[in-house]
């Protein structure tokens, strides 16, 4: 469809299909008819016949238009003898009301019909027009002049519609399209005119059309002069099309003070535009300092007289950056040239894209140069403020040479900070990749991480890493990269004194969004994944708090490397929304390894530390038995699993309170989890069943400290079940709170410190 909007003439005033018009004629001159055989599309056509040689006039129906907008009609028309002296003229008339009223003024188009007979698009009047304030409704109108008395002239598949008005395009319709005159632009040498040509799919269906004079540049530039304004951010874009060669196509801005004098340095993007291929050209750049005005230059380069270059769609904006973004519009949007990125594995390169899902009409391209994980870093160092948090963020997709096979393709973002002297500071350790299986030619992942500068740095660069060792992807696209300010997504503690890391989860989904319920999940180096426990209860599955999420993780093995999943699905399990796959940190570790923990998995306020007297020495029982049998000389074997690890642990206490904690957590009789620094016995985590326990003083005098403690234990799964408590609860937690006015009251209720820890 050459025109995008709707027709708002009905089939009576626009293809006459019903064998029937609603056209009416003036001047007294002009017979109209229906008629076959002389159709531009489907069966019939209108015919305006002049009673006498001279002028046939004839006017559409009314239609409605809303005042400011602008408004596109084309009459194509047919004439019957080839008479040099025949104008065609277009009028569109505004009117103060839907029908009756005042005329609001006219928009007028012209054109010479021209030595010729039959339908020739070139000749075809179009007019283009703004309603005027007021405006409610409007007509259109064909004359045509110069006609011979026994001449007539057919209409057929007439348009009137809302003009293609590219949002926030300060070009208006008519300069971008060229769909009525090429008035909005000149060139210096050659000829242009509207040419009959379709580009871009409902711009309509004409084009600049440019025929040279002779070799060199063409520089087809804007009329008038566009306002700019200092250090903003500026975009344009066009087709190109070369009729005659394969060529280079320049587009250019070239900027001028309030005396119209050039300033700041032409910025300029180069194309390679083959023979009789479309292609989208564009530039953007940030006006310079002293910049009042600025003109677009469109320059193919032509190697001889009488080439033939087309152009069509031209647009220019303020450039549609995000807000707070710190890269410019084209290191977020590759538009114009493709900024300086250093990419390992691969190389990158600006190439034209259409996408629903990305910004302008290009991207940044990586083609990876063996399967396997590619990095691209942009060059340009950023300032950022130390204590900021900043979201790093993209769009990035991947092409599948096999589309009926599923790959997996994976991405991540990355910051990297560098000091004021330029030298790397701190290396990004990034997100997790997010990784996706589908079947598909085409996948996009926007994908985000979130940063805190640290002390010390000064600059940050971006980058992003994508990942597939399957041979099928064979490149990807990235775009919308972007670097702002923001709140961390989540944020990751350490707690040596806790033996715990706290995973506080700042996003939170809409409402709206279904998402209600979250998943929350530990990996370890060895790739176990265990669900993190909520108070009461797992997060798995568990209701969305539509709030920020803490999770305290008391179990995660001493000494190693884990990070965390978090998801959110639907009541039926569907994804709803990003994942958050965290960074990697660090498991807790004990100052001295001759200490390890004893832990309540439910009861974290119950852990402490003990001394391990000795390594553990494990007995493992055998399930199985001998039977006799009458006439062999060997026994059969009949034999289960081997029974779980069992073992009789002894660890030292030496303060009171400790001991007492112990005592505690002995009392509950429950399963325990023991942790232990790597290479000292305990390898991973090792969740015990407690039997018979022995207690005894350390020293023959009962003042002194000090108690051995010997404890029957049996190898267990990890224990089900949520959190009662927290082990990060203190004094002033007891004072914020409003459970208790008095210290009367709190002791009334609690017999003890570690009462009050579990039982809040």
């Amino acid at each position: 469809m050459a025109f995008s909007n709707a027709n708002l003439l009905d089939a009576n005033a626009s293809t006459f299909e019903n064998n029937s018009h609603t056209w009416v004629s003036t001047g007294g001159n002009t017979t109209l008819s229906v008629v076959t055989g002389q159709f531009l599309s489907g069966t019939y056509s209108l015919r305006a016949t002049p009673t006498a040689a001279g002028s046939v006039e004839l006017i559409s129906p009314r239609w409605l238009v809303t005042a400011g907008l602008e408004y596109v009609g084309r009459i194509p028309i047919r004439t019957s003898a080839a008479t040099a002296t025949k104008v065609a003229t277009a009028r569109i008339t505004w009117f103060d009301a839907t029908s009756g009223g005042n005329s609001l003024g006219v928009s007028d188009a012209t054109v010479t019909v021209g030595n010729n007979s039959g339908w020739f698009a070139a000749n075809y009047p179009c007019v283009v027009g703004t309603a005027p304030a007021g405006a409610k409704s409007a007509t259109l109108k064909l004359t045509v002049t110069g006609l011979a008395a026994a001449e007539y002239v057919n209409t057929d598949d007439v348009y009137a519609g809302a003009a293609l008005v590219r949002a926030n395009n300060v070009y208006g319709y008519n300069t971008a399209s060229m769909e009525q005159d090429v008035s909005g632009w000149k060139v210096d040498t050659g000829t242009i005119i509207r040419g009959n040509w379709n580009l871009s799919a409902g711009m309509g269906f004409s084009a600049l059309e440019l025929t040279t004079a002779a070799a060199g540049s063409q520089d087809i530039r804007t009329n008038s002069f566009i306002n700019v304004v200092p250090g903003k951010e500026y975009t344009s874009y066009a087709l190109a099309r070369s009729s005659s060669i394969a060529t280079t196509w320049y587009m250019e801005f070239r900027w001028y003070d309030a005396s119209f004098n050039q300033v700041g340095t032409v910025t300029q993007s180069t194309y390679s535009v083959g023979l009789n291929v479309t292609s989208w050209i564009g530039v953007t750049a940030t006006a310079p300092t002293g910049a009042v005005t600025c003109k677009v230059f469109i320059r193919p380069q032509a190697t001889a007289a009488g080439q033939v270059f087309i152009t069509e769609d031209a647009q220019f904006y303020v450039s549609a950056n995000p807000a707070g973004n710190l890269l410019t519009y084209a290191e977020y949007s590759t538009e114009g040239t493709l900024p300086a990125w250093t990419v390992d594995n691969g190389t990158a390169s600006m190439v034209q894209i259409t996408s629903a899902i990305t910004d302008g009409f290009f991207a940044l391209k990586l083609l990876p140069a063996a399967p396997g994980t590619s990095r691209a870093t942009l060059d340009r160092l950023v300032p950022v403020t130390p204590g900021t948090t900043y979201q790093a963020k993209a769009t990035i997709f991947r092409h599948n040479t096999a589309p009926a096979q599923k790959v997996t393709s994976a991405v991540r973002t990355r910051v990297d900070w560098y000091d004021a002297a330029g030298n790397l500071f701190l290396a990004d350790n990034p997100d997790q990749f997010y990784a996706v299986e589908q079947a598909a030619d085409w996948w996009a992942q926007i994908n985000s991480e979130t940063r805190t500068c640290p002390e010390g740095a000064a600059f940050a660069k971006v980058g992003f890493e994508v990942n597939s060792d399957n041979p099928l992807v064979d490149y990807w696209w990235a775009d919308n990269i972007s670097l702002t300010e923001a709140v961390a997504e989540y944020t990751l503690v350490t707690s040596n004194e806790d033996g715990s890391i706290t995973l506080t989860v700042n996003y939170v989904p809409d409402v709206s969004s279904s998402a209600s319920n979250v998943t929350i999940t530990r990996m370890d180096e060895s790739g176990k994944a265990a669900s993190m426990r909520a108070y009461g209860r797992t997060w798995d599955l568990a209701p969305n708090p539509y709030s920020t999420i803490v999770v305290e993780d008391y179990e995660a093995p001493l000494g190693s490397k884990v990070w965390y999943s978090v998801s959110w699905t639907s009541s039926t399990g569907a994804t709803k929304g990003p994942r958050i796959l965290t960074q990697t940190v660090d498991a807790p570790t004990l100052v001295d390894a001759d200490y390890a923990w004893f832990k309540s998995p439910g009861v974290p306020a119950l852990n402490t530390t003990v001394m391990m007297e000795a390594p553990l020495k494990w007995s493992r029982a055998a399930r199985s038995t001998r039977y006799d049998v009458v006439g062999r000389k060997n026994p059969v074997h009949v034999t289960g699993a081997r029974a779980g690890r069992t073992s009789s642990i002894t660890v030292l206490i030496w303060d009171p309170e400790g001991n007492a904690l112990f005592d505690s957590l002995l009392d509950a009789g429950t399963a325990a989890l023991v942790q232990a620094m790597p290479g000292y016995g305990i390898e991973g985590n090792l969740y015990v069943s407690i039997g018979d326990v022995d207690v005894e003083p350390l020293d023959p005098d009962a003042r002194v400290p000090g108690w051995r403690w010997t404890l029957a234990i049996t190898e267990v799964d990890r224990p089900d079940g949520g959190l009662q408590g927290s082990a990060a609860n203190t004094w002033q937690d007891i004072l914020d709170s409003t459970a208790y006015p008095t210290w009367e009251e709190l002791f009334n209720a609690h017999e003890n410190w570690t009462s009050v820890l579990t039982e809040g």
